[in-house]
């Protein structure tokens, strides 16, 4: 199936310190991008939804910087070709100090319109438990 690669940023409140756990801590991230999230010995999350397992590895990751997250088929096993993945990076302006969330989401959802729908939905969500 083909895949789509959907990149948007949004400007937060708060500095990358504050943030950084909300993207990466597995108990926040239950509290605003998915309410089941499971780990096992192995360190792959299992993010529900819908009833559906979608695991994932943390593969990349840099305090305070940015995340990825890539999908793994249903045996858990990586993705040889064009695996899914998502990524967080927090990004600073040097003139304002504003903080923005840069989202890359690499999926089979191809509809752009829905994906902005669900990123902006979730940012909301991010703001209002992060308090920023």
């Amino acid at each position: 199936m083909a895949k789509f690669k959907y990149i948007e940023e949004f400007e937060l409140g708060g500095s990358p310190k504050s943030i950084f756990p909300y993207l990466q801590n597995i108990a926040n991230l239950k509290e605003w991008f998915s309410p089941k999230i499971i780990t096992d010995k192995d360190d792959i999350i299992n993010f529900m939804w819908d009833d559906d397992n979608h695991f994932a590895r943390i593969t990349h990751s840099q305090a305070n910087k940015y995340i990825r997250y890539e999908f793994l088929d249903d045996k858990k096993q990586i993705i040889a070709n064009d695996p899914s993945f998502l990524e967080f990076r927090l990004l600073q302006s040097e003139l304002t100090r504003a903080t923005y969330l840069k989202v890359t989401d690499y999926s089979e959802m191809v509809n752009e319109g829905d994906l902005k729908d669900l990123w902006c939905e979730l940012i909301e969500q991010l703001k209002d438990v992060a308090g920023v």
